[in-house]
């Protein structure tokens, strides 16, 4: 075989591995499972030293381009400390109409400009207790400006068991939970805080992580494993 066949075979071969994959995904759809949960609206005001307080719904058009089954907003507070926007959407069921998307597609509309993203690796308590041991995940971190406003977000994908960065990669373990397991369930976890105009970024870094570190083993409670 050429090698221009054996380039169209590998490209057929891959465009009918991810129809059948897509078909299995819809097929777990029907058959779907969710473990049981408490819901979100059920997470602690009060996280570590971080005081929360419930924010304005969303308006029903952003509800429907957000296609999240439920969903948690909320500001946390430390003392004096610039606040923190929290946001858990959780995914029951993630088909070809609802599925998790990266919220880096909504910032340009929204007139973000994003000026830096990396993957950074944060430790965190595997369950709350002060003597839990640390685990270690890979987050997304991103700083982006509006005008003289710039803001520090965390973000990543939480799903069955798993948390993950890469947008791409939970659309894999997607497909072969949904194959393997009838399982697509999953949620977008997102922290954001403000940029101090005479502070340096690694103060809002600190601040982020510390939430983050505070909150993460409760949120293993509302995102099923």
């Amino acid at each position: 075989m050429s090698m221009r066949g054996l380039s169209t075979h590998r490209l057929l071969t891959l465009a009918a591995a991810f129809v059948l994959t897509a078909a299995l995904v819809e097929t777990a759809a029907s058959q779907r499972y969710v473990p049981p949960r408490p819901p979100l609206r059920g997470f602690p005001i009060q996280v570590g030293g971080w005081r929360g307080h419930v924010t304005p719904d969303f308006d029903a058009r952003v509800v429907r381009v957000l296609g999240a089954d439920e969903y948690l907003t909320r500001i946390y507070r430390q003392d004096a400390e610039p606040p923190i926007d929290f946001f858990v959407g959780f995914y029951g069921n993630q088909t070809s109409g609802s599925l998790i998307h990266s919220p880096l597609n909504c910032l340009p509309g929204a007139g973000w400009q994003i000026l830096t993203r990396d993957e950074i690796e944060l430790q965190v308590p595997s369950a709350p207790g002060g003597n839990a041991p640390a685990r270690a995940i890979v987050v997304n971190q991103v700083v982006m400006q509006k005008g003289d406003e710039r803001l520090l977000a965390l973000y990543w994908y939480q799903e069955r068991g798993r948390v993950i960065a890469s947008e791409y990669v939970s659309r894999v373990y997607m497909m072969l939970d949904a194959a393997r397991r009838g399982r697509t369930d999953g949620a977008l976890v997102r922290v954001v805080t403000p940029i101090e105009p005479d502070a340096p970024a690694g103060a809002a870094a600190r601040r982020l992580v510390s939430f983050v570190q505070s909150m993460f083993p409760i949120l293993d409670t509302y995102v099923p494993a």
